[in-house]
């Protein structure tokens, strides 16, 4: 479309190559994405199908195996999850025929979607996950090289950054179709007021520890309310949680993971940062620069088919380190997140110590500055080139 920039999904090329071995090929990932969008590049001869719209969901539901043989040489079937009983039939139609490539199947609710997998299609399927933009995908954009904290501000969905919507508008319409689409699916939530509200208090809980109990306090809900949300949250594609590090170090670890946001964009809206000025001057810069980071590996990891194995460390002392992450190789790498644009020495003092009790660990840092280097025993970067060699 003239005016929009073209971006190329890094997963497209993983997609092409799965559908020459696995007779389905699975996409998940939040709504705006850019599944639809992708899916129909990738395999532009396939009929594409959506079960969100009601007419074609009654007509699929009336004959799914006749549908599915009918149109078992290529079909996108989107929101899949909305048919769980669409699962059982694929396994029988792909038995009977295991020619590679000949069903795409994609959702916006991981829970479910994951459910009529396991069940049906184990050894049948390739799985993946679509999130937005990473950073590479992101170069293409021209706001790409704005300041960071209108790219925090902005977020990575897709269809907001290519459409040039306006950032409130953007978040306040896809808060609302959230609402009014994912979960009402999932539960039936009387209070729409109560459930935006836990929204908000979640997002002030980025980048620390979640404590149910404190939680349902502060909600007047029961612990096992609030822990349902939760999941809806993860399964939606809208939060993650990061675990805590679990090798013995010789120090008791801290159990509870920390959650984060997939999208710093959302993250900012619901924390009421709307300009750069808002965010600049909150207490939560230096938490929502250390959300967008580690936000930003997952993706990438996800998006290039490798494993995430991403941890925090915390130790019963007050030791912590912002990220762990440990390599195909076994290694173990440490980094440190820091928003501001001056290098400190100090920044690497937790990693040290771990280092004394592991010399093993490898040691990064992370931050605004436009100085990078690498020495013997750790590599600064800045933000931007964070995939890179230094």
């Amino acid at each position: 479309m003239e005016g929009k920039t073209f971006v190329i999904r890094k997963l497209k090329e993983h997609l092409r190559e799965a559908a020459k071995y696995y007779p389905v090929i699975s996409v998940g990932g939040p709504r705006q994405a850019g599944k639809s969008t992708l899916l129909k590049q990738v395999f532009p001869e396939y009929k594409y199908i959506s079960l969100e719209d009601p007419d074609t969901h009654k007509m699929v539901l009336s004959d799914v195996r006749g549908y599915l043989e009918e149109n078992s040489n290529g079909l996108i079937i989107d929101e899949a999850q909305k048919m769980p009983v669409l699962f059982s039939f694929l396994q029988g139609i792909v038995d009977e025929n295991r020619i590679p490539g000949r069903f795409v199947v994609s959702g916006s609710q991981n829970y479910l979607l994951h459910r009529g997998i396991t069940q049906s299609l184990a050894g049948r399927i390739d799985i993946s996950t679509l999130f937005p933009f990473d950073f590479e995908e992101m170069a293409p954009l021209e706001s790409w090289n704005t300041s960071l904290e209108n790219i925090m501000i902005s977020g990575f969905y897709p269809g907001k950054l290519t459409e040039n919507i306006p950032t409130k508008m953007f978040y306040k319409n896809y808060i609302k179709t959230y609402l009014e689409r994912n979960v009402s699916d999932l539960i039936n939530i009387g209070n729409l007021t109560t459930f935006r509200t836990f929204l908000s208090l979640v997002a002030y809980k980025s980048g620390s520890q979640l404590n149910f109990t404190d939680l349902s306090n502060d909600l007047n809900l029961t612990v096992n309310t609030v822990k349902a949300w939760i999941s809806i949250l993860e399964s939606s594609y809208i939060i993650f949680m990061l675990p805590s590090f679990h090798k013995n170090m010789g120090k008791r670890l801290v159990k509870t993971p920390k959650v984060y946001f997939y999208d710093t964009g959302l993250l900012c809206h619901l924390l009421g940062l709307f300009d750069e000025a808002k965010l600049k001057a909150s207490d939560k810069y230096g938490l929502v620069f250390e959300n967008f980071i580690i936000a930003e590996k997952v993706k990438y990891k996800a998006h290039r088919q490798m494993d995430p194995d991403m941890f925090f460390f915390r130790d019963s002392n007050g030791l912590e380190v912002d990220l762990l992450e440990r390599k195909e190789d076994g290694s173990v790498e440490m980094t440190e997140i820091k928003s501001g644009k001056t290098f400190k020495p100090e920044f690497l003092i937790p990693m040290k110590k771990l280092k004394a009790l592991d010399s093993k660990l490898q040691m990064n840092l992370i931050y605004s500055g436009a100085q990078e280097a690498k020495l013997n025993d750790y590599q600064v970067k800045n933000w931007k080139y964070i995939h890179d060699e230094v």
